[in-house]
């Protein structure tokens, strides 16, 4: 699971031993998706709004912000690509609910899920969500789950959940697979907004490594993690995160 923010997905996987070789996809919806062939995110402004610690209302202010922005690359992404879209809801709590998006949660299981039913990011504002908000973690926050939400639109979900697996092996590295590409979407949008956040390569550099943190068996490695969420940042460019073909090495 991830520390703060949760597995990206259900994280419902079953525990492998160690990977497997690779299992082929075959679905042209994931290898071959249109949204793969327009080219780099546009390049756009989106100033980072203040944000004060132990703060919730100007966190959601902050993150409201990030939310239009990715709203706007994201669109005229996918109406390049002809595909549909739908705008992503953002809501808030500020403790744990009981249950979201037809799920229960613990304590300590995620603290924002989004849920591609209905197209809704819930974020729960706990204290060590606040504790730090000058780095880039809230940003990536909302980057990230919205690039599960463009898959969404660009039908990688659905494709991916009507994928057939022959062994728990196969099962997982398929969960891998979409979530490391959740990631690659997310670094595309942040490089594409990159000039406006005025911010050093060494907050890059600090995501990164608080990214690690969010590895898991469903997420993917620290290593993997890593390596997709740079290289959509390096490229800017939807096409580089085609985790569907990409060798099991490259997702584990």
């Amino acid at each position: 699971m991830i520390a703060l923010a949760g597995s990206v997905t259900l994280g419902l996987v079953p525990a492998v031993s160690s990977p497997a070789a690779a299992h082929p996809i075959k679905n042209t919806t994931l290898t071959g998706n249109r949204l793969y062939d327009v080219g780099p995110l546009p390049t756009t402004s989106c100033p980072e709004r203040p944000v004060k610690k132990n703060n919730a209302a100007s966190a959601k202010s902050y993150l409201a912000g990030v939310l239009r922005c990715a709203d706007r690359s994201w669109t005229a992404q996918l109406r390049k690509a002809g595909l549909k879209r739908s705008g992503m809801k953002l809501v808030y709590a500020d403790k744990v609910p009981a249950k979201f998006c037809g799920l229960k949660w613990r304590k300590d299981d995620f603290n924002a899920y989004y849920c591609d039913e209905t197209h809704t990011l819930l974020i729960v504002l706990t204290k060590d969500l606040l504790e730090a908000p000058g780095d880039l973690f809230l940003f990536n926050l909302v980057a990230t789950y919205y690039g599960e939400h463009v898959q969404n639109g660009a039908g990688i979900y659905r494709a991916w959940m009507n994928l057939d697996s022959r062994n728990k092996a196969e099962f997982s590295e398929q969960n891998r697979r979409y979530n490391l590409q959740a990631y690659c979407f997310g670094g595309a949008f942040i490089r594409s907004v990159w000039k406006s956040l005025h911010r050093s390569s060494e907050d890059w550099d600090d995501l990164l490594y608080y990214l690690r943190g969010w590895a898991s068996k469903a997420g993917g490695s620290r290593k993997s993690i890593t390596y997709w969420a740079d290289a959509g940042f390096r490229s800017g460019d939807p096409g580089s995160c085609n985790t569907w073909t990409a060798p099991s090495s490259k997702v584990t």
